[in-house]
């Protein structure tokens, strides 16, 4: 089985290997990346017992073919409607005068979806200490979420937990397009233990055989009210295992939903020391992570305002799936490849990759990992978190942090202070009302589901072969 778009790139002893963690989805596939000179020239899985077993999925395998096309390598600033390079000390000028001539409270910041843990804490930083205001935010839909305790937003199961499980609830997720290698373990419980698959959702094949239900979110409600059929089987089961995809918390009622379903398994003793039923199947490699450092913004709603045009500063960084109608705010863009972020972008700093800067992950089981450095950014890119520490100290003379260890130090200073601060605090619950609504699963297409999937040959050709494209010979 040889690698198409590998034959004939390099030998394998001309490549520099790098182990590291993938970024393509949640589950933090650990992988082998072999360079050349700058560039990635394949993708291999390496063994990880915990995670992903000797799997990486197709997409992992062959996207990183993305990592060299498409790259910003240069700053750019838009005149009268074309980008012309720049050098970062002109961009850094403008992007200080304009913070200084809008006032604090028009000025919002987005993370994206590929941004390591240290660029999600510095930009964090930036905004409390450099600019003192709170309007940044990690999610680029309205989903619910409760971050009052950190097993609200993880898979508390754990991956290596699939294996135990006795009952797998699926609602709201396609674990074959939201996270390839987790259903391989589904799978694989499936074919050893017989565990028994429901999903609300007829979610097309997933594998294995499953069970599904008609759609709607009021069954959910019945079932976790008690009244069900499935409802006997969820409490006679020992382990059970429930998955809420994230179409489930976009919806009005996902308050109400989960807290129902969390205190019914409160209710029927399903938490136990070694057992946590409930799982939340995160599809971004930054999810977890951006939350564990709090970027988020609970008290607005930056999106609302987002799209009524409230803002005069828009700092996105790494951030492409916001969608809004520019008028007349001033974009910032940071990020690896020319996008739609990029697009609407004033002002354009190249960041790097995922391959192309040590950087920390939480993957979907809140399991902190890091990816190792393996090549280095293309043309005057910079590192992301180095860019954001320049940006504070020409605004204010000072650099948030003097080097990459004590930005690292005082992330997991921090990291530690959240955890201890949410084993003290217990929100009150607010009982929000419920509306049955038709659950659609909003899947992002596969193959595009991020800049350096979007930005791969191989890619388009696999999503051309699922539309089943005739080709006329006259492609070119």
């Amino acid at each position: 089985l040889t690698s198409k778009p590998y034959v004939f790139e390099a030998r394998p002893w001309e490549l520099k290997k790098t182990e590291t963690v993938d970024v393509m989805d949640a589950v933090g596939s650990n992988v082998r990346v072999d360079t050349y000179d700058w560039e990635v020239k394949r993708v291999l899985p390496l063994i990880n017992e915990d995670i992903n077993e000797e799997w990486i999925s197709d997409k992992t395998r062959y996207a990183c073919d993305g990592l060299s096309n498409q790259r910003l390598d240069t700053p750019f600033i838009k005149y009268n409607g074309k980008f012309e390079k720049a050098s970062w000390s002109e961009v850094f000028k403008i992007i200080k005068s304009k913070f200084e001539n809008s006032s604090k409270d028009k000025v919002c910041g987005f993370v994206g979806d590929l941004t390591n843990m240290e660029t999600g804490y510095i930009f964090k930083e930036f905004f409390d200490r450099t600019l003192n205001n709170n309007k940044y935010d990690s999610r680029s839909d309205n989903r619910f979420l409760d971050n009052s305790e950190r097993e609200n937003y993880i898979f508390n199961s754990s991956i290596n937990g699939i294996e135990d499980a006795d009952l797998i609830f699926l609602i709201g997720a396609n674990p074959r397009y939201e996270a390839t290698i987790l259903n391989a373990r589904i799978r694989k419980a499936f074919v050893n233990n017989n565990t028994k698959v429901i999903s609300l959702n007829d979610v097309g094949d997933l594998t294995y055989p499953y069970k599904n239900l008609d759609g709607q979110t009021q069954t959910v409600k019945t079932i976790f009210e008690g009244s069900e059929e499935i409802s006997k089987e969820i409490i006679s089961a020992s382990k059970p295992m429930i998955i809420i995809g994230e179409s489930l918390l976009k919806f009005n009622s996902a308050e109400h939903l989960f807290n129902l379903i969390k205190n019914f398994l409160k209710k029927n003793n399903k938490f136990t020391e070694d057992w946590n039923p409930l799982n939340i199947l995160s599809c971004d490699a930054a999810t977890v992570g951006n939350f564990d450092l709090g970027i988020l913004n609970s008290e607005q709603n930056l999106l609302e305002e987002l799209k009524s045009n409230k803002f005069e500063i828009v700092f996105l960084v790494g951030q492409d799936n916001l969608e809004f109608n520019k008028k007349d705010e001033f974009v910032i863009y940071q990020g690896s490849h020319g996008d739609k972020g990029a697009e609407i972008a004033d002002i354009i700093l190249p960041g790097s990759a995922y391959t192309e800067q040590d950087g920390y992950f939480t993957n979907l089981e809140g399991k902190i990992q890091k990816a190792y450095k393996a090549s280095y950014p293309p043309g005057d890119a910079k590192e992301d978190w180095q860019i954001i520490n320049e940006l504070a100290e020409v605004m204010n003379n000072r650099k948030l942090f003097n080097d990459k260890e004590e930005l690292e130090s005082s992330m997991f200073n921090y990291l530690k202070l959240q955890q201890e601060k949410q084993k003290t605090e217990n929100k009150v619950k607010t009982n929000s009302e419920f509306q049955n609504e038709k659950l659609n699963i909003h899947l992002k297409d596969y193959y595009f589901s991020n800049v350096i999937a979007r930005s791969s040959k191989t890619m388009i050709e696999c999503s051309n072969s699922k539309l089943n494209i005739k080709l006329t010979g006259t492609e070119g």
